[in-house]
């Protein structure tokens, strides 16, 4: 599939803060998560937990978690940050050539053949910022001045004021549902599953995320939310940066980062051939975004059949509608109240939340 053969995400949008209460990693736990930017993994290594197993079909992405976790393990915290397109710097070429003995070979070779990524700042080169950043020159051009006043404001009501009398504007609400953060659009420029497959969720998808837009502006600052930075002004401001483009965090990943590995395979049938009470947490993002239900199903009884009676599970929705079937759902025991604080607080305003333990 075409999809797994780019790099199509370079920074993560989801809110580890979020992801931390979903998980509640205990020392000595066995985490089993999805690679995607690499950010996720890399969050897991804040934590006390004993090992970290990080799986993605797509080998670019791996790359890029190696990539990631050598420049946090051998650069210093600035340089860290500007080599990676947080801070702007003339030497990036130089500083990855500090890192290449640091890389797997085949991430050695990937990113030697792919210098120009590199050179632009490597967190803003997926698929995904790419096309953010196209949203956001289109949106800049159009209302520039109410886009910066946005991101200005420190204050929730005053916030909330402009966005009801300035910001939500019928031109602008058409713009951007029925155009800039319409899947049936952006699919056009982006092959992701995930975005134009399966939007049975919502009857129309653009609507939909503007009125999340809108209910999360209502409840949280726009400056702490990486992804209508990323949207609006095509980069992240340092408010909003993840928790491992933070000093604190890259100096707890640095403390044992050997706890990590990655593998390339179908994470689906990779659990399936795993000996039960294997993993305590499952870290899975909205992968059931990108797979029909019965697909969907066949992920859950690969859980089950590895998981450590009450192992935690996070699984994110973007417009998919996923159903745990009613033979599983007394091993899959959801909170519904977490689940709901959860979809509420969260940066990423789109996703929905299958929260839980694992009864067996």
């Amino acid at each position: 599939m075409d999809f797994y053969q780019h790099l199509n995400y370079s920074i993560g949008n989801e809110d580890w803060n979020v992801e931390a209460q979903a998980l509640r990693v205990k020392p000595g736990d066995h985490v089993i998560c999805v690679t995607a930017s690499g950010d996720r993994p890399l969050h897991l290594l804040m934590t006390d937990c004993a090992a970290i197993l990080s799986i993605d079909m797509n080998r670019i992405e791996n790359h890029l978690l190696d990539l990631k976790l050598a420049a946090i393990t051998h650069l210093d915290y600035e340089t860290y940050l500007a080599f990676l397109g947080g801070t702007e710097t003339p030497h990036r070429m130089a500083i990855f050539q500090q890192l290449k003995p640091h890389l797997s070979h085949p991430a050695a070779r990937f990113w030697e053949d792919n210098k120009n990524m590199l050179e632009k700042g490597i967190i803003y080169q997926g698929k995904m910022e790419r096309l953010t950043n196209i949203t956001s020159c289109i949106s800049q051009f159009c209302r520039n001045d109410k886009i910066q006043t946005l991101f200005s404001f420190t204050d929730l009501n005053e916030q909330r004021e402009f966005v009801a009398k300035k910001w939500d504007s019928h031109v602008w609400r058409l713009l951007l549902s029925a155009i800039l953060i319409n899947p049936r659009i952006s699919k056009l420029f982006i092959t992701d599953p995930g975005l134009n497959s399966y939007t049975d969720y919502a009857s129309n998808p653009g609507q939909y995320i503007y009125s999340r837009m809108l209910r999360y502006l209502n409840n949280h600052l726009a400056n702490k939310s990486a992804l209508l930075q990323l949207v609006f002004l095509g980069k992240i401001l340092p408010s909003a940066y993840f928790p491992y483009l933070q000093f604190g965090g890259y100096t707890k990943i640095r403390r044992d980062p050997a706890r990590l590995r990655y593998q390339t395979t179908n994470i689906i049938e990779f659990l399936h051939t795993q000996t039960a009470h294997e993993f305590n947490g499952f870290s899975l993002s909205d992968i059931a975004s990108y797979m029909p239900q019965n697909i969907f199903e066949r992920l859950l009884h690969g859980i089950e059949k590895s998981a450590h009676p009450g192992a935690r599970f996070c699984l994110r929705e973007f417009m998919s509608k996923r159903t745990i079937p009613p033979a599983l759902q007394a091993t899959f025991r959801r909170e519904d109240v977490l689940e709901a604080h959860l979809e509420k607080e969260e940066v990423n305003f789109v996703y929905r939340f299958m929260v839980g333990t694992i009864q067996k």
